[in-house]
């Protein structure tokens, strides 16, 4: 893991209006990550985990305060910019695949990685390239409807993958998996973690996931209640929920 900082969250608050309440989601929060860190944001429901992904990941934008990514504020972007942002920054992965369905688990892939690539061979080479990665070599020609949910979620992580983005942002990848089959895709975003050094962040409710972090922010109530380091993250293989 590097020492380089590539997110930067300074003061950032964001709000919802709800009727005429005013929701506060974020309230003040300052954290700073390191390239090829693997951080998970640990919380109860409604405690900002979410929102704070998103605001990371320029699917939502802060109320005030600033988001440095790779010493770029990406606050100030407009909408154009911050789709090219999230296509060349940022990968994602969600507790629910979000997979098309009529499209093969190679298709998927593909569909992905032509937003910047042209070369129809390329295309092909690349998204075979990348499941093998996932360890799903032979499952490119399935269907999301033919494959297990584990194996949906490694076909999102190739897919998050496309364009080498330097991080990876979870939001609940494990929630709808059974513990060997979590464990199997926590695994593939570990190596990636330590393999390409990806920074990954990674949302969960879930405290015995936390332990393979090697940093573990906790979220209550739109705050930073704490943030602990993991001297000696915890294998995979050794969770077990």
């Amino acid at each position: 893991m590097s020492t380089e900082t590539i997110i930067q969250m300074q003061h950032v608050n964001k709000e919802y209006q709800m009727g005429d309440v005013t929701v506060r989601a974020l309230r003040d929060l300052n954290l700073d990550i390191a390239a090829g860190e693997l951080i998970v944001l640990l919380g109860p429901s409604g405690s900002g985990k979410t929102t704070t992904l998103n605001v990371i990941g320029g699917l939502d934008r802060p109320t005030a305060g600033h988001i440095l990514v790779a010493g770029d504020d990406i606050t100030g972007y407009n909408s154009k910019k911050l789709t090219q942002y999230r296509r060349q920054k940022m990968g994602f992965v969600f507790q629910f695949f979000n997979l098309i369905p009529t499209l093969t688990a190679s298709e998927n892939v593909e569909f992905a990685l032509a937003l910047v690539e042209k070369d129809g061979k390329r295309l092909q080479d690349k998204a075979r390239d990348l499941l093998q990665m996932v360890g799903l070599n032979d499952r490119g020609d399935h269907f999301p409807s033919q494959l297990s949910g584990g194996e949906q979620q490694r076909v999102a992580i190739a897919r998050a993958l496309a364009n080498q983005p330097p991080v990876i942002l979870c939001d609940e990848p494990t929630g709808n998996l059974d513990v060997e089959t979590g464990q199997r895709v926590l695994q593939v975003m570990r190596d990636l973690n330590h393999q390409r050094n990806t920074t990954v962040v990674l949302v969960t409710h879930n405290s015995v996931i936390a332990r393979m972090a090697d940093r573990v922010v906790r979220l209550h109530n739109g705050s930073i209640a704490d943030i602990s380091e993991n001297v000696h993250p915890a294998p995979v293989s050794e969770l077990s929920w």
